[in-house]
């Protein structure tokens, strides 16, 4: 199925040479390289000086901050960021239509440039034009003297066309999944949550995160089913990922189709999410099944880069959110994707947490938690609280679960560094199952000196999720700008008299109308004659 340009097998030589005599490498690759030497020399394009020149103007203003200088990764960024920054200088590329292995095409690169990394520190650039984007493909290409030397000429790896999905090679390609053993990495549902997830490095020895398949739409590589395919087919060079050739090549396109399935087109984020009317309090034993029938709003989870702790890239990336409200009570569940349940060890909104932690101290562990937060005073019109967590003049209410613990904390923030806890109490259950946490919160509808949820109200509403395995507390956290909560009218006027009503009226207005003008023209002819 897959084709290997000559340079690939060059590479492949060159490795297998290892274990051969000197004399025989020798002759081996004497006779090898020269035969590519003279094809990459006609044909490798590395741009004029000029045009490399204009390349490194850009990369210093653009990419310089994580890439450094040389090419090499920025050490401070990459301590920060995951993934780290791509090391120009080791030639190697994950995102690629090119064989395993072997150099991106000039395209390749271009791409990466324009599209960017989706869900990662890498932004796209679509302010820059197509000739600065080639003449910074032509500097990053630089950094590396394999571009310029025999591996340099590639040749892009032909993709079949994509043939109908059905149920059928979906199920197919979930056996296929569970046989090459997908599950280790990515977990039995697919939210990057396998054994082997958390022991994942790329080939600098940098953590690194399985892809969450249930969230297609952050796939660096593309979201499509030929897309994925590629992928499939090429791997990502330099991360645990490695390339497939599954055969018969139906299988592959199977898989394809079950990653595809696990997912929606697109986000789709929300803005507000409605706190749905029911006759009496939930029963908090019942789990998820209470909230069954509500559609979830899912809400995008970033990192808090403002105040001291910063997380550049959170262990969360989204929340899906549901409310339900009873005359009395009113109720929250959020369900996260989370690689890993930490159920021991610290957490709180205010323990404090440095921006590096250049050699943390692994015998402290940190625990999950996750806040909803409003404004304590929702009356207060349209000005609401800093978004992390309150201000001096605003102050937010804050509900907490340590999921290390059965229990829910009521704070009162009113800044990042002054956070009491102030009651009322509050109800919570957790539970972690394949790869996603469920915690439900409870709370009376009503308190003094409190966040209350009166019908028919829009509540501003914020999120934070803290992962523990990230080492996240504190301020150290993803979290939501404000978004709302719309509190649902409890019994809603019968539609049916209002329309009446206006039917009546106007038919009134009709009859009205012809009697006028029959009265007005009729007595127009009855003159004429």
């Amino acid at each position: 199925m897959t084709t290997i340009s000559v340079s690939a097998m060059t590479k492949k030589l060159v490795s297998a040479m290892t274990t051969l005599s000197v004399s025989a490498m020798i002759l081996a690759s004497t006779s090898m390289f020269v035969l590519v030497e003279t094809v990459s020399a006609q044909n490798v394009d590395l741009g004029t000086e000029a045009q490399r020149e204009a390349g490194r103007q850009i990369y210093e203003l653009k990419c310089a901050h994580c890439h450094a200088s040389d090419g090499a990764g920025d050490p401070v960024m990459s301590t920060l960021l995951r993934p780290a920054p791509r090391d120009f200088t080791a030639s190697t590329f994950k995102f690629r239509t090119t064989a395993s292995g072997e150099l991106p095409s000039d395209e390749d690169i271009k791409q990466s440039i324009r599209n960017g990394m989706p869900y990662t520190a890498m932004p796209p650039w679509p302010s820059l034009s197509e000739k600065e984007v080639t003449n910074l493909m032509y500097f990053i290409k630089t950094f590396s003297t394999d571009f310029a030397g025999v591996f340099g000429e590639v040749v892009p790896l032909e993709m079949p066309d994509p043939p109908g999905m059905s149920d059928e090679s979906i199920t197919r390609g979930r056996e296929v999944y569970v046989e090459n053993q997908c599950a280790d990495c990515h977990g039995d549902q697919g939210r990057g949550d396998g054994k082997s997830a958390p022991t994942l490095e790329d080939s600098w020895n940098y953590p690194i995160r399985a892809a969450d398949l249930t969230k297609r739409w952050a796939f660096r590589g593309g979201s499509s089913r030929s897309d994925i395919f590629r992928t499939f087919t090429t791997g990502l060079d330099g991360s645990p990922m490695p390339s497939f050739d599954i055969q018969p090549e139906e299988d592959q396109w199977n898989l394809v189709d079950y990653v595809y399935s696990l997912s929606r087109d697109n986000a789709g984020y929300g803005t507000v999410v409605t706190a749905h009317t029911v006759s009496d309090p939930i029963d908090l034993s019942a789990g998820a099944a209470s909230f069954d029938g509500i559609k979830p709003v899912l809400f995008p989870i970033v990192g808090q880069i403002i105040e001291p702790g910063r997380a550049f890239f959170p262990g969360v990336n989204a929340v899906e959110v549901r409310a339900l409200v009873s005359p009395s009570t009113v109720s929250f569940m959020l369900q996260w994707n989370d690689m890993s349940a930490d159920r021991a060890g610290k957490t709180g909104p205010s323990l404090p947490a440095p921006d590096r932690e250049a050699e943390p101290d692994t015998s402290i562990t940190y625990a999950d938690a996750v806040a909803i937060q409003f404004p304590t005073d929702v009356s207060a019109g349209a000005e609401q609280p800093y978004f992390i967590f309150g201000d001096r003049k605003l102050s937010a209410d804050i509900w907490f679960a340590d999921l290390a613990t059965s229990s829910a904390t009521h704070y009162v923030g009113s800044g990042a560094d002054r956070i009491e806890v102030s009651g009322p109490d509050l109800a919570m259950s957790a539970t972690f199952d394949a790869g996603q946490w469920t915690v439900i919160f409870s709370r009376a509808r009503t308190e003094e000196n409190h966040a209350a949820f009166k019908e028919g109200t829009f509540v501003p509403i914020a999120f934070s999720v803290w992962d523990g395995f990230s080492r996240e507390r504190g301020s150290r956290r993803g979290l939501t700008t404000w978004y709302y909560l719309y509190v649902d009218v409890a019994e809603k006027p019968s539609p049916v008299l209002p329309m009446m009503a206006w039917g009546f009226a106007t038919l009134l207005l009709g009859l009205g109308t012809t009697f006028l003008v029959r009265r007005k023209f009729g007595n127009t002819e009855s003159d004429r004659g």
